[in-house]
């Protein structure tokens, strides 16, 4: 028996303190399918959307794909852009009504507000405000009914709230930092929707909580605590619990339900011994809490430290200023350490600046432009009043070919390649993470040439950059991702909460 299933994903990492507002433009600077274009766009990808794909092929089902959307990190998600995005979800389920429904969503989405005559789910709570994805999963229910799966792939960095787990018949989280398994999380979603639909499996989602709320840069999963941790979640997977998820959590969205979470999917026979499990393991992650500290190198020792004289480039991440964490990639603070430095060879990617590509493109390639450098959006650093020959012009487009989202085409807008000095700084009209070494091969530059790698990245650049590299910093300059939490003002997470609280 053939299964129709309906497919959508609507994704965002919501940094509210960021005050670049998220609307329908940037999600269409980023990635933005409808319809028969979803299939097209995202086959074949190391994306959730492509992992849904593969299991349909092998399972024959009908694909109803509706709308894949993802936005670069930032401020809150407009009404406008989730009520669009989500009606295309919603017109799908009621022209196809599919038998069941995987959605990729992100887990850390903030919206703007809901009116005040939205309808309550069955449990009686109304939907908050700020919970984007809970509020896309409780429509869906309610346009499915209760008799129809709905199942979403999730980031690592998702804060869970009680109406996700509600809505859903299965959350799936990704299990590594560098997300290397987006495409795998998807194939793990769809086969447990296909164990569901074949009845198989008659699946149920647990979630327990531990009071932790550790930025970005120590959540990265090859160290510890995370490692054991997920490493235990995995031992406790098998046919009937296609799945046990540890969630960091987004430090940077100030909402009543960030934080650390461990989630469960099961077989409902199995449900008490998978919560215990994750009762287990959120409780150990509280008593390792100290192990999430990290120390960090200083804008001033990066600079010294790029006097670099090895055969592999020294790479500086300059971690705070990442707009894969919903950062500006605007600040100035490390390239003007290093252009005070005097440091040469070096490549920057990338920096945010649309009127500065606006004068080069006016300049043309070969010639020399004045420009005021960055430092326009958040308290990062001051404009860079710099002079620099355009070594390049482009559109700003490139596939990823690292381990990470491999395939995907993403863009940086049109972008301009600037020699200041003896860095060469890219400069972009799109907010992007450059974590793919092609954001340099792209745009004229091999990396393993370069002397010193400048990336506003915080951990997903080690997916492809660590093989090319000799040493890696990571840099704590100022920024909306700085992994120091004393720096920003929280009104709505949950208190007390480690690193906030010393006890909790």
């Amino acid at each position: 028996m053939s299964h129709t299933v309906l497919i959508g994903q609507i994704e965002h990492e919501t940094n509210t303190f960021s005050s670049l507002p998220t609307g329908m433009a940037e999600f269409a600077d980023a990635s933005l399918h409808y319809g028969d274009a979803v299939v097209d766009g995202l086959a074949g990808t190391n994306t959730a959307v492509g992992g849904f794909l593969r299991v349909a092929s092998d399972e024959d089902w009908d694909v109803v794909s509706t709308v894949a959307a993802d936005a670069t990190p930032g401020g809150t998600v407009t009404a406008d852009a989730r009520s669009t995005l989500l009606e295309e979800v919603l017109t799908g389920v009621e022209a196809a009504d599919p038998d069941g429904v995987l959605l990729a969503l992100h887990g850390a989405m903030v919206s703007d507000g809901v009116q005040d005559d939205e309808e309550p789910h069955s449990s009686g709570n109304w939907i908050r405000s700020g919970d984007g994805d809970g509020y896309i999963l409780e429509r869906v229910r309610r346009a499915v009914g209760n008799d129809v799966p709905v199942m979403a792939s999730l980031d690592l960095h998702g804060n869970i709230s009680d109406r996700m787990v509600t809505a859903a018949d299965g959350l799936f989280g990704y299990d590594t930092y560098p997300h290397v398994d987006i495409g795998d999380t998807g194939e793990t979603a769809a086969r447990a929707m296909a164990a569901t639909l074949s009845g198989d499996l008659d699946p149920e989602v647990v979630v327990e909580r531990a009071p932790l709320l550790p930025p970005l840069p120590e959540l990265r999963t090859e160290e510890e605590p995370m490692r054991s941790l997920l490493a235990a979640a995995a031992d406790a997977e098998g046919d009937e619990v296609p799945d046990v998820s540890v969630f960091g959590g987004f430090a940077y969205a100030d909402v009543d339900h960030a934080g650390f979470s461990v989630v469960g999917v099961a077989d409902r026979t199995r449900a008490d011994d998978v919560r215990a499990t994750c009762r287990a393991l959120a409780d150990e992650a509280y008593e390792r809490r100290a192990e999430f500290d990290r120390a960090y190198t200083s804008v001033e020792a990066a600079a010294e430290a790029a006097d670099w004289d090895a055969d592999d480039p020294l790479l500086l991440a300059d971690i705070s200023d990442n707009p894969g964490g919903g950062g500006a990639q605007d600040g100035t603070v490390l390239l003007s350490a290093l252009l005070d430095a005097g440091v040469q060879d070096a490549a920057v990617a990338t920096i945010y600046d649309p009127a500065a590509v606006d004068a080069a493109v006016e300049a043309g390639v070969g010639e020399r432009v004045s420009v005021s450098l960055g430092g326009h959006t958040e308290a990062n650093g001051d404009p860079l009043d710099v002079t620099g020959r355009v070594c390049l012009l482009s559109d700003g487009n490139y596939r990823n070919r690292g381990p990470m989202s491999t395939g995907l085409q993403v863009s940086f807008g049109r972008t301009a390649l600037l020699e200041i000095d003896g860095v060469e700084v890219l400069v972009g009209s799109h907010r992007q993470q450059p974590y793919d070494p092609e954001a340099f091969r792209s745009q004229g530059i091999t990396p393993e040439r370069e002397g010193v790698l400048v990336l506003k990245s915080t951990v997903h650049y080690r997916a492809g950059f660590a093989p090319l590299v000799g040493a890696i910093r990571e840099v704590a300059t100022p920024g909306l991702c700085s992994p120091d939490l004393s720096a920003f003002d929280y009104e709505h997470v949950p208190r007390p909460i480690y690193p906030l609280d010393e006890e909790a």
